[in-house]
């Protein structure tokens, strides 16, 4: 039974929002931000100025930039798009409108291609504004463009040298390349070339933005898939930089049961525990370190039954659980345990697992069964 690989990559092919040298994003209707202001309190603020003038464009449009920074998608669209409809020639609001639209997960290669008319108007009328030029490269890079994309980025950097939406849009650009050639013949060297590319990217805005921890989770992920250790420093970094993160915790938790560093691993997931009760991860990832590197059974089986208890559709626990009842020759345990890894529909399957992983496992249930079938 392979190890669930889950590792939240919050950094795709999408930037919205990052810092920019002021310089940069010279415009007519630019929002001031509060300082020192939490998002939490950002949001009180803007909400009670929109509850007593709704149709407030600079209201709308800081409340739509805020969203997109802090990836509520649409929320942003929402904003961005009734400030669009109040003042359709404002640049700020073209922009933010279709920075909105390139970011919702619904969004069709129409609506790709409006973002980008929109932002080209923006650029023509900004000629220095860097943010609507990585928008438009982006809308490009959606587009598999990646060769105009990149023009794009080099115009906004040429405005911006350390823009962060810009460098981290590029080195993403660099992995889906690497992914796209991997395994191709031929290809190996050219996609490590990318692949190498993106991680000196990355780690130049790791310089430029210390107090980034998603840099140091690309980062991380990103050596991790090349089997470095390296990838636990930069998972490490990232916890220090936001501590309560529980998607970071289990990114370093999981690269150090990777890499042969279990009791720290253990460390961290119980951790994750006290900070959510319901994060099944944590107790699955502790169940396949007791099973399969100390051999304690019966605490592994402790862990797996906390799984099913919050999730009921986790394939992984109900398989695991299986090969340990088989192991213990409660062969009639066993295979119920794999009936009901098998009863799971592919749509109930956790998010983050692929379908060719859920197949694959419910195979192994099939298989496992049927091994022991003959020994009731």
């Amino acid at each position: 039974m392979k190890n669930l690989l889950f590792v939240c990559s919050m950094i795709s092919v999408l930037f919205a929002c990052g810092d920019v040298e002021e310089a940069a994003l010279k415009s007519t209707d630019t929002l001031v931000a509060v300082p020192n202001e939490s998002y939490a309190e950002s949001r009180i603020r803007l909400n009670q100025t929109l509850e007593a003038s709704p149709n407030n464009v600079k209201s709308l449009l800081e409340s739509a930039s805020l969203a997109l920074e802090h990836y509520d998608y649409a929320l942003a669209y929402s904003d961005a798009a009734k400030a669009f409809r109040i003042d359709s020639t404002s640049n700020r609001a073209r922009m933010m409108y279709a920075l909105a639209i390139i970011n919702q997960g619904n969004r069709t290669v129409s609506d790709i291609s409006r973002a980008q008319r929109y932002l080209q108007i923006v650029v023509q009328n900004e000629a220095q504004n860097a943010k609507a030029m990585v928008g438009l490269a982006n809308t490009y890079a959606l587009q598999q463009d990646f060769d105009e994309a990149r023009i794009w980025i080099d115009n906004a950097l040429d405005q911006s040298p350390k823009f962060f939406d810009a460098h981290v849009l590029k080195g993403s650009m660099y992995k889906v390349l690497s992914a796209a050639l991997n395994g191709e013949d031929g290809s190996q060297s050219l996609s490590r070339a990318y692949m190498d590319s993106a991680i000196n990217t990355y780690s130049r805005v790791s310089q430029y933005y210390p107090d980034k921890p998603e840099i140091y989770i690309e980062l991380g992920i990103l050596f991790q898939q090349l089997n470095n250790e390296r990838c636990v420093d930069h998972f490490y970094s990232a916890v220090q930089l936001e501590p309560k993160n529980i998607d970071y915790k289990y990114a370093l938790a999981y690269a150090y049961g990777l890499f042969g560093q279990e009791r720290l691993a253990m460390h961290v997931y119980e951790e994750m525990q006290e900070l959510d009760s319901l994060y099944s991860e944590a107790y699955c990832q502790m169940g396949q370190i007791y099973q399969k590197k100390y051999g304690e059974l019966d605490s592994a089986l402790n862990m797996y039954r906390e799984v099913v208890a919050i999730d009921p559709n986790h394939i992984d626990a109900y398989v695991n659980m299986g090969v340990i009842y088989a192991e213990k020759k409660a062969y009639t345990r066993a295979l119920k345990s794999y009936s009901k890894a098998l009863s799971i529909l592919p749509e109930d399957r956790g998010p983050f697992m692929p379908l060719s992983t859920f197949v694959e496992n419910q195979n192994l249930a099939r298989e496992y069964a049927d091994e022991i079938k003959d020994k009731l």
